[in-house]
C-alpha cells in the first residue's frame, strides 16, 4: 500500500504545512493582484489621470523591471541570512502599508492636482515593487528549500489552478467596482481591498516551517557577487541561456500595458469596458491553466515556454492586422483572453525553471542575478514608450513581435529536469 501514496502523504509534517502556507499565500495573493493589475487596471488610471505613453512605460519599468533589478541588491544581503522567513514578512507588510497608503491617497485626490497624484502613486509604487523584490527572492529560496523536489511539479500546476480560480473571483468584484463608483474613489477602494487580501496572505507565510541553513558562506560583498554572476554565467550554460530567454520573453510582456493605452485610443471605450477587458484577461489565464497541466506533462515547462515564444510573436501581429482591417472592438474579446494565457504561462514556467535549475544553497544568489539580468523588463517599457512617442504603434508592434520568437533558439539550449513524468 505504501507504494500507492502519494509524495504528498509521504512528506513530513513540516513539509506539508509549508506546502499549505504558499498555497493559502498564492490564493489571497491573487484576489490582491487583480485589484491592481498591472495590465489594465494600472494603465487605465494613469491614462484616466490624463497620462501619456510615457506615463504607462514608467509605470510598466516600476511594476516589472525596477523589482528584477532591485534584487541584485538584496541578494548578497540575503544570500547570507540563515533564515530568510522573516524577510519575507518584512516584504509582504511593507507591500500592504504601500497599497494602503495608495489607496488613502486616492480617496482624497480632489484636494491635489494631477502632478502630484501621479507622483505619489509612482512613489508608492516604487516602495510596493521594491519591498516586492526583497521577499521575492527569499519566496523563491523558501520555496527550493521547504518545499521537496517529488512535490514542486504539483505544487506550481495547483499554485497556478487556484492563483486562476482567485483572479477570476476578484476579476469580476474589479469590474463592478470599477463601472459602479466614480472617478479616483474607484481606484482607491481598489487599492484597500488588495492592501487588506495582502494582509490575509501573510497568514500562509506564518504556516512555512524553514530549517536555517547551516553551510552559508560569511557575508558576501558586492564584488564577489559580481564575481559569482560571471563565473555562473561562464560554467552554467542553462541558466546563461535562461536569461537570454527570459530577456527575450519578457518583450511580450512589458508590452501588455501597450494594448490598453491602444484599445482606450482606437475604441469607444468605457468604465465598464475596462472592467470587462480585466475578465477577459482573467478568463483567458484560467481557462489556458487546464490546458497548462496537458501540456506541461509531456513537453515539460520548456514547452510552455515554446509556446509563449510563439504566442508573444503572433498578438502584436494580430492586434496590427485587427485594427488595420477596420475590425470592431469585439476583436478585444479574442486578443484578451490571449494575453492573459500568454502572461499565466510566463508566471508558472518563469518560477519552476528557476527554483529547478538552480542549486539550494545559492537559489537567492541565482534569484537576484536572475533579476540583474533581465534588463527587457527594465529598459523596454521607458524604450517602447519613447519610440511610440515618435513612430506608429502599428510599425513599433509587428518589429517587437521578433524578439520572443527568437527566444526559441535558446530554449533549446537549456537542459532543465523539469518535465513531469507523474503528477
Amino acid at each position: 500500500m505504501k507504494n500507492a501514496e502519494s509524495p504528498f502523504t509521504r512528506a513530513s509534517r513540516a513539509q506539508r504545512l509549508s506546502y499549505s502556507g504558499f498555497m493559502i499565500h498564492g490564493i489571497f495573493l491573487a484576489l490582491a493582484v487583480t485589484f491592481t493589475e498591472v495590465n489594465t487596471v494600472l494603465p487605465a488610471l494613469i491614462i484616466q489621470s490624463g497620462g501619456s505613453d510615457i506615463h504607462i512605460g514608467i509605470l510598466t519599468t516600476i511594476m516589472i523591471g525596477l523589482p528584477l533589478i532591485s534584487q541584485l541588491l538584496f541578494s548578497p544581503f540575503l544570500q547570507s541570512r540563515k533564515q530568510k522567513k522573516p524577510f519575507l514578512l518584512a516584504g509582504i507588510y511593507a507591500r500592504m502599508s504601500a497599497f494602503y497608503l495608495i489607496g488613502f491617497l486616492l480617496f482624497s485626490s480632489e484636494a491635489f492636482s494631477t502632478g502630484f497624484i501621479l507622483l505619489m502613486v509612482y512613489v508608492g509604487l516604487i516602495l510596493f515593487t521594491l519591498s516586492g523584490a526583497f521577499a521575492g527572492i527569499t519566496y523563491v529560496s523558501l520555496i527550493g528549500s521547504t518545499i521537496p523536489q517529488s512535490l514542486r511539479s504539483r505544487f506550481f500546476l495547483n499554485k497556478q489552478f487556484f492563483w486562476s480560480i482567485g483572479v477570476f473571483l476578484s476579476g469580476l468584484l474589479t469590474r463592478y467596482i470599477i463601472s459602479a463608483e466614480n472617478g479616483m474613489s474607484r481606484y482607491g477602494l481598489l487599492f484597500t481591498m488588495a492592501a487588506s487580501m495582502l494582509a490575509l496572505a501573510s497568514a500562509g507565510f506564518w504556516m512555512i516551517r524553514e530549517q536555517p541553513v547551516d553551510n552559508i558562506e560569511s557575508k558576501p560583498v558586492r564584488i564577489s557577487i559580481f564575481s559569482s554572476m560571471f563565473t555562473i554565467l561562464k560554467n552554467d550554460r542553462t541558466f546563461r541561456n535562461y536569461a537570454i530567454t527570459a530577456n527575450l520573453l519578457s518583450s511580450s510582456i512589458v508590452l501588455i500595458p501597450f494594448y490598453m493605452k491602444i484599445f482606450m485610443s482606437t475604441y469607444p471605450i468605457d468604465n465598464n469596458f475596462i472592467g470587462t477587458i480585466v475578465l477577459l484577461q482573467t478568463g483567458g489565464m484560467i481557462l489556458a491553466n487546464l490546458i497548462w497541466p496537458r501540456v506541461v506533462k509531456p513537453l515539460g515547462f520548456k514547452g510552455m515556454m515554446r509556446i509563449q515564444s510563439v504566442m508573444g510573436f503572433t498578438m502584436p501581429l494580430l492586434l496590427t492586422a485587427a485594427v488595420g482591417v477596420g475590425l470592431s472592438y469585439q476583436v478585444i474579446y479574442v486578443i484578451a483572453p490571449l494575453l492573459g494565457a500568454m502572461a499565466g504561462a510566463q508566471k508558472m514556467s518563469g518560477e519552476a525553471v528557476l527554483v529547478q535549475i538552480s542549486p539550494d544553497d545559492k537559489r537567492a544568489l541565482y534569484s537576484g542575478i536572475y533579476g540583474a539580468l533581465n534588463l527587457t523588463s527594465a529598459i523596454f517599457p521607458l524604450l517602447i514608450a519613447a519610440i511610440l512617442s515618435a513612430a506608429s504603434w502599428q510599425v513599433v508592434f509587428p518589429a517587437v513581435s521578433l524578439l520572443p520568437l527568437a527566444a526559441l533558439l535558446s530554449i533549446k539550449r537549456m537542459v532543465c529536469p523539469i518535465d513531469i513524468k507523474k503528477l
